[in-house]
């Protein structure tokens, strides 16, 4: 099947990268789920068209490390509590035994409605790919959903040795210390303080993506030194799980060390502007970058809009440097290129051969503008994306008051299993 994208504003990198932006009026002819070819003027009478005059055509946003269920659940729970505060309680002490008590208490609907309306808004929001990272009972819905909605998903369920970790009312942390726990191909890992050698051995067998996470607070970054001597990503490295197919998710707290690892290893680093801004924490994605470290962006535990994480990591970039070392075609980069380096996977450019994910945006509310990127990264909503496309597949738009309401009635249950 042929799809001839007609007329619009193409807005890609070439293929240097960072602010090697291109800009051109072109018609794009898709086939099948790859990107054949871009001219000014392609005439083929057998493909589908979509008419793109006067909207932009941009590559669809990468979000490498959501967490769609728990980012539903713990919406109402996290955001004014620093994970600092008592040694990271509000998530180890209330979030995480939440998605715990959810997966006993809700059926297999309740699940799927959860992840329905976590992914709707990923989608909603710009999202064409998705790697979640979830509690394995939620796995099959999140996968279900995914497939549902069109999108290009990877599920990762995050496995232990022997369970969470959980904030004792002392202000610590206790950690399980059972052996156990299982690891497969296409599995993530939770975190190397609940990591037993058996994981790390199958970790280092499987093939594809491997997602860790990185440390969810300084606290828990201290374990890790008291425990093994080392951070988490030097624990990472010293078990020979740093390497181009690894993706740490997280590490806001990553240090010069840890980033010197991940640079030589040529593995990537996942973060979340929200949560590090969440948290109090600084965004240091210009020093990743400044160290050679392959950086996307993650909706993590906070968030479920790629337009907003994109945005937010463009002011706290600035935070993190000033104004003129990290800017929107910045930002836009590691929503794109960056998310689909570290997966290995050939999206996030528009060019032929690459996957056809891509985003259409009416920019009539935005104008009048000079440089889209700009204004696509500070000023967009989910109401200027007009079109999305991920695997040559225009995307119908999901019935988001609709998941709302069935999400609604599912977290109501959660919340009262765990006695919320």
């Amino acid at each position: 099947m042929r799809t001839l994208v007609k007329g619009g504003l193409i807005v890609t990198f070439i293929h240097e990268g960072y602010h090697s932006i291109k800009m051109k009026y072109a018609d794009l002819l898709i086939e099948d789920d790859t990107i054949l070819d871009i001219r000014e003027e392609i005439a083929d009478g057998t493909a589908h068209r979509v008419d793109a005059h006067g909207l932009w055509v941009l590559p669809g946003l990468i979000d490498v490390g959501s967490s769609v269920v728990g980012a539903v659940l713990g919406s109402g729970l996290l955001p004014d509590y620093s994970r600092a505060r008592w040694q990271g309680e509000m998530l180890h002490g209330r979030a995480l035994p939440l998605l715990e008590a959810a997966a006993e208490a809700l059926t297999s609907a309740g699940k799927r409605a959860l992840a329905r309306f976590g992914l709707t808004q990923l989608l909603l929001s710009g999202a064409t790919t998705v790697a979640d990272l979830t509690h394995p009972a939620f796995a099959a819905a999140v996968r279900a959903e995914g497939e549902a909605l069109g999108l290009r998903l990877r599920v990762f369920p995050e496995r232990t040795a022997s369970g969470y970790p959980i904030a004792a009312h002392s202000g610590k942390l206790d950690v399980p210390k059972r052996e156990g726990g299982r690891f497969a191909q296409g599995d993530a890992l939770f975190s190397v303080e609940t990591t037993s050698p058996r994981m790390y051995e199958a970790a280092r067998r499987s093939a594809g993506p491997l997602l860790v996470r990185g440390a969810y607070s300084e606290y828990e970054k201290q374990l890790s030194r008291l425990a093994f001597g080392l951070s988490p990503i030097g624990k990472l490295n010293e078990e020979r799980l740093l390497s181009p197919r690894t993706v740490v998710v997280g590490g806001a707290q990553a240090d010069f060390f840890d980033r010197e690892r991940l640079r030589t290893a040529g593995a990537t680093l996942a973060m979340s502007a929200v949560e590090a801004m969440q948290d109090g924490h600084g965004f240091p994605i210009v020093q990743n970058l400044r160290q050679d470290v392959n950086t996307c962006l993650s909706t993590g535990f906070y968030g479920l809009s790629m337009l907003g994480e994109m945005r937010q990591a463009a002011f706290a970039g600035k935070l993190d440097s000033n104004a003129s070392q990290f800017q929107a075609s910045d930002a836009f980069y590691a929503a794109t290129i960056a998310g689909a380096q570290g997966l290995g996977e050939k999206t996030g450019r528009l060019e032929p051969g690459f996957a056809a994910d891509l985003l259409l945006v009416n920019p009539t509310r935005l104008g009048p503008n000079n440089y889209p990127l700009i204004a696509l990264v500070y000023r967009a909503e989910c109401a200027d994306i007009v079109g999305r496309m991920a695997a040559g597949k225009m995307l119908p738009v999901p019935d988001l008051h609709k998941a709302a309401r069935k999400a609604q009635a599912a977290a109501e249950r959660a919340w009262a299993a765990a006695a919320l």
